[in-house]
């Protein structure tokens, strides 16, 4: 970190591509004492941050951010700087960036001063000094960090009434404390500006690279709001134009956003692509007129007059402009007298064209090409190339079906996107590595030397135009590979194999911004936590297999995964972290998956544990709950314990193996007695009318009543018989006939698995998998197969929502296997 530090954009590294920064000020000085009113002058970006830690752990595991580990930009947010580990802010903060020159930029950290902000304290080898200028006092603390390899950091600190500062820049804290802060009233205005994200960049004096990437003012200032999940990068917020200076986004004026229909015409291994579109064609051309400073009754041809989406897609080999008419018949009229026919290709016509020149001369400076020298028409495109070749190759990628609309990244990412914008931009194949370093710094290029983005396939850009202001939106999203369809409703989303063979059935469990993830075990006993585009996130070594299932909670903000061992009950956060109280250790052997009770689903867990004959019972920090008396059985305890809820009252059912089963209160006081004994099977026991339910061996129904009275019913059934009731859906099997609330499914002929049940959003699905034949089955509660089933799959199957509902399941010894179901 330390005085100087590279430009710090890397979070916002596709906005880089098509923005850089510029400002303006009014002096007027500001006692209002919000974290605004200590922005430093001429800051070109400033991040509002709710919380820091998240911020940052949010960041080291996104796949695309994290490529920046080594470079001077990524330093800003992870926590590799010894002054950033030491920042605890409790609030909303500010982190702010000044370029100093080409090479050098300055941060400065602002927050509400409380207790633990800045644990100065704390750091090693640190000389502190307290510098008083202008009869303004700070601090300046210098970290000697040569046993490390590294300059010294340096940094300077002052408290301002209730608010804490730290700068990279002695100037511009001395600034601050002068009152000289950031005046801009736009800025005050996108600041203010409401927010319901926990992270948002505001950015001075866009720029925005068109054509031959000159880059051209574009607006004021920028505010987004940034979310960071592990394989994307998405943002919207508004950008604000002024009328004082020239800025590009002016000539949207007065112009409704058209539909972009650019993706169906790109093909899929272009590079990018731009479209900007407008539904008065000669309004449009006199504001770029006056934008570039002409004559704005210079007249043109009348070739857009029916036009309404205008662009370029940028090909390896060349650059091709096209438009997009609402009247191909008036179009084609008025294109007659520039062209005459010159070849055929696969039934299409290519006619050279004689103004090579014109769109440049009209819509610079969205496109400066001058070699429009072919033209051809698909549908309702008219597409014009510089060489045959290449009008060949997009009319083959057209027929071909082989556009960006029809790829899976492309559908994707469109969920962010609006069908309708004044000015769209593609930035596709990974490649933006030049402009990257260009737009860091020209020095830096060998930070971005070993980096790839191929899994980053498509980077989208838009603008709406909306009064004095436009909509933004931000896209950039990992491939999970390529999408194989299977049918209808049901598509591969990814096949990846692991180090080992896997140990039991594959998990699904809720993610950050509306995703899943998979957590599964190998033969190793490595626990992996894998996304839904196939990336493993994390892997931890456990020592030992887990009972049981896995089951989700959420104890401290997100959600956690909590399970046992033999010897070990862990709960673990989304980045693979103990949660605080846990692990705990075990001396004897844990002898029944974990139970997990929540009475009042308020999220106040009662987790037990099972040692045989014993059973001890944990709060969500892990303390022995003193209030629950009941320690210990006659004889081992056969199924893990269940909590079970009839009307107001709450039952702990425990089962023994000598047939006993005890029925106890919130607090391990038995609550009701049962003389009787059962041979219990495999099945868990269940509630089902009001009554307790136990499946035995001998495949009998015992139902027990809340007065301890028992019913046996004598079961018809097959050794392969299974029992499953969940709220209003009740699933039975045996051996390859299915019920589903009564509704008989006779299945092919084969060995199955047990019924699962997935309460999805407000819909019910139930799984089953044939081993032999290797086919995963999934029903909806009413019993039907849902379009697309069997898929492949050797192990019970999990489902979870996402982006779209998804299910996992194991595939070869080693492999997973997740489709998702739209």
């Amino acid at each position: 970190m330390g005085k100087i530090c590279r430009k710090p954009f890397a979070l916002l590294f596709i906005t880089a591509i098509l923005f850089g920064t510029l400002g303006g000020c009014d002096k007027s000085p500001s006692k209002t004492g919000t974290l605004m009113d200590f922005v430093p002058e001429n800051a070109s970006m400033v991040f509002k941050i709710s919380n820091l830690k998240n911020l940052q752990a949010d960041i080291e595991a996104n796949s695309l951010l994290s490529m920046f580990e080594k470079t001077g930009p990524y330093l800003f947010f992870a926590e590799k700087s010894v002054f950033f580990k030491k920042l605890h802010p409790t609030a909303q903060s500010l982190l702010c960036i000044n370029i100093l020159n080409d090479s050098v930029s300055a941060f400065t950290f602002i927050s509400k001063h409380t207790e633990n902000l800045f644990q100065v304290d704390s750091i090693k080898n640190k000389t502190v000094e307290t510098l008083q200028i202008d009869k303004k006092s700070f601090q300046r603390i210098t970290i000697d960090a040569s046993k490390s390899g590294r300059s010294p950091e340096i940094a300077y600190t002052a408290q301002i009434d209730s608010v804490f500062v730290i700068s990279s820049s002695q100037k511009i804290l001395q600034d601050i404390l002068k009152g000289k802060t950031e005046r801009d009233a736009t800025f005050k205005k996108v600041f203010n500006l409401p927010s319901s994200n926990g992270f948002t960049a505001l950015m001075r004096g866009n720029r925005i690279a068109v054509a031959d990437s000159t880059k051209i003012d574009f607006t004021s200032w920028s505010a987004l709001d940034v979310a960071i999940a592990p394989e994307s990068l998405t943002a919207t917020g508004i950008t604000l134009a002024t009328d004082s200076i020239p800025q590009l986004l002016n000539v949207f004026k007065e112009q409704v956003p058209q539909h972009n229909d650019v993706a169906a015409l790109v093909p899929t291994d272009a590079l990018g692509a731009l479209s900007f579109t407008f539904n008065d064609a000669e309004a449009f051309q006199n504001n770029l007129r006056t934008f570039r400073g002409e004559n704005p009754i210079l007249k043109t041809t009348g070739i857009f007059g029916s036009v309404s989406e205008v662009g370029s897609i940028s090909l390896k080999s060349e650059t091709a402009i096209f438009i997009k008419s609402i009247d191909p018949s008036l179009t084609n009229d008025a294109l007659a007298r520039f062209v005459s026919s010159k070849s055929m290709f696969r039934e299409t016509e290519i006619s050279s064209f004689s103004e090579p020149d014109l769109f440049q001369k009209t819509f610079s400076p969205f496109i400066n090409y001058k070699k429009a020298n072919y033209v051809f028409q698909l549908e309702n495109f008219f597409v014009f190339t510089e060489s045959e070749e290449t009008a060949a190759q997009i009319i083959s990628s057209f027929q071909n079906n082989a556009t960006l609309k029809n790829t899976s990244y492309f559908k994707n990412t469109a969920q962010d996107l609006s069908s309708a914008s004044s000015l769209l931009i593609f930035k596709m194949q990974g490649e933006f590595s030049e402009t990257i370093s260009d737009f860091f710094n020209s020095k830096s290029r060998a930070d971005f030397k070993n980096i790839s983005f191929d899994k980053f396939p498509l980077a989208a850009l838009q603008f709406s135009f909306d009064r004095n202001f436009a909509h933004v939106t931000l896209s950039c999203k990992e491939s999970g590979g390529a999408t194989k369809s299977i049918s209808g409703r049901v598509s591969e989303k990814f096949n990846i194999q692991l180090e080992n063979p896997l140990l039991g059935n594959p998990h699904v469990v809720k993610g950050k911004n509306g995703s899943v993830k998979i957590v599964v075990q190998d033969i190793g006993n490595k626990l992996y936590f894998i996304s839904e585009s196939g990336k493993i996130l994390w892997s931890k070594n456990l020592g030992a297999p887990i009972l049981g299932k896995i089951e989700e909670v959420e104890i401290s903000g997100g959600n956690q995964i909590a399970f046992v061992t033999q010897d070990t009950f862990y709960i673990l956060d989304r980045n693979g972290k103990d949660v605080k109280g846990f692990p705990i250790k075990f001396k004897d052997k844990i002898t029944r998956p974990l139970s997990v009770f929540d009475y009042d689903n308020n999220r106040n867990y009662r987790f037990v544990v099972v040692q045989d004959k014993e059973v001890f019972m944990y709060d969500k920090n892990g303390k022995t709950v003193k209030g629950f008396g009941f320690n210990k059985t006659q004889s081992s305890i056969v199924l893990s314990p269940v909590h079970i809820r009839m009307g107001n009252k709450d039952y702990i059912v425990i089962a023994e193996e000598n047939g006993k089963l005890n029925i106890l209160s919130r607090v391990g006081k038995p609550r009701i007695s049962i003389s009787k004994k059962f041979n219990f099977s495999d099945i868990p026991i269940a509630e089902e009318d009001n009554n307790f339910v136990v499946i035995t061996k001998e495949n009998t129904k015992e139902r027990i009543a809340q007065d301890g009275k028992v019913s046996t019913l004598k079961l018809n059934v097959g050794n392969n018989y299974w029992f499953l009731v969940e709220e209003n859906t009740k699933v039975t099997k045996d051996d390859n006939l299915l019920r589903i609330n009564g509704k008989l499914v006779e299945l092919p002929l084969g060995l199955y698995t047990v019924p699962k049940l997935f309460n999805i959003g407000r819909k019910t699905y139930i799984t089953i998998t044939e081993t032999q034949e290797k086919k995963v089955y999934v029903f909806d509660k009413n019993g039907e197969t849902l379009n697309g089933f069997p898929v492949y799959g050797t192990s019970e199957a999990a489902m979870g929502e996402g982006s779209s509902t998804g299910l996992v399941v194991k595939g070869e010894a080693n492999s997973i296997v997740f489709y998702g179901i739209n």
